[in-house]
């Protein structure tokens, strides 16, 4: 056991280490676990406190916030997570052999989001946790032998799943693929792949639903979309030549091309490449291309920033 210094007054405790290029910490974060591995390009808050007894896994690009509370037997996040503040992972029943979360690509779990690990929790690629979440493996408290109900078992949550704010997951549910989940709701039964669904308690509103493409929506939703980011460019003084070929579903930024059929990008992006990538994340269009999502900062914003009292 060793304990390294990372920095900022943080630091890791365990056996083994491994850290990536381009890690970022902040202040007073600890990670206790006996194996660490983080990949390139990842960055982590302030007061963060991590206990993992076995494996800690941060795969490349992800971004973890400041007060997140990290405690069970393995952890292993995939690569473009963004994981807000205080998140809990843990909670009633955490030192259980089999208190373990693995956490899918392209993944965001929201601020006040709480994961309780008492059995695994399994969440697929491509999903969001919307603030005030609540998962459950374990719920128990009047005595069983007098008939009240317990409930303990493992959460399983397929690809492309929207979870929004204020829902809660309970024990023993499977929530299938490309299913989206009204806000404020109670998941207490498995739920199929395609569906959308909602309420308290959950009930499935459409079957089969989930996905639906629409080449004429989506058309129009480009170009939406495409208006919405002119205005962000005036506002941030960005200069970039945009032009979307409806033919072959595509656009072209500058010298970049984003394909929209396979998601993909041909080109080098510079900064304002960059930030109109960014853009299209946020309104659910998402390019990876192996490195950290950048924005330009409002002019307003960065002299405020970068004003040193002389």
């Amino acid at each position: 056991m060793k304990k390294i210094d990372l920095g900022n007054s943080s630091c890791f405790i365990g056996e083994e280490l491994s850290i990536g290029a381009n890690f970022k910490i902040g202040k007073n974060s600890v990670i206790r676990a006996t194996k660490c591995v983080i990949g390139d390009n990842v960055s982590i808050g302030s007061d963060n406190s991590f206990l993992v007894g076995e494996e800690l896994v941060i795969n490349s690009n992800a971004t973890l916030g400041n007060k997140n509370d990290i405690t069970c037997l393995s952890c292993s996040f995939g690569e473009y997570l963004f994981l807000d503040s205080n998140v809990i992972i843990g909670h009633g029943g955490k030192f259980n052999y089999d208190s373990k979360i693995q956490v899918g690509k392209h993944c965001m779990i929201c601020a006040y989001v709480k994961l309780n690990v008492n059995y695994a929790i399994t969440i697929g690629d491509d999903v969001g946790i919307g603030e005030y979440v609540d998962v459950w493996t374990h719920g128990s408290f009047p005595p069983v032998l007098q008939g009240f109900p317990a409930q303990f078992g493992p959460v399983t949550i397929g690809n492309n799943v929207w979870l929004p704010a204020k829902s809660t997951v309970l024990a023993n549910v499977t929530i299938g693929n490309d299913v989206v989940i009204g806000v404020n709701s109670l998941i207490n039964k498995n739920l199929p792949s395609g569906c959308l669904a909602g309420g308290i308690p959950v009930k499935i509103i459409k079957e089969n639903y989930y996905p639906n493409p629409n080449k004429e929506k989506n058309t129009a939703l480009i170009h939406d979309v495409l208006n919405e980011y002119s205005k962000l460019m005036a506002f941030k003084n960005i200069m970039s030549n945009i032009v979307f070929n409806e033919i072959d579903f595509e656009i072209k930024c500058n010298d970049v091309i984003f394909n929209l059929n396979n998601q993909e990008v041909v080109g080098e992006l510079n900064k304002n490449d960059e930030d109109f990538r960014d853009f299209l994340r946020r309104r659910g269009i998402k390019f990876f291309t192996g490195k950290p999502f950048v924005s330009v900062l409002p002019e307003c914003y960065t002299k405020l920033l970068n004003y040193e009292n002389n």
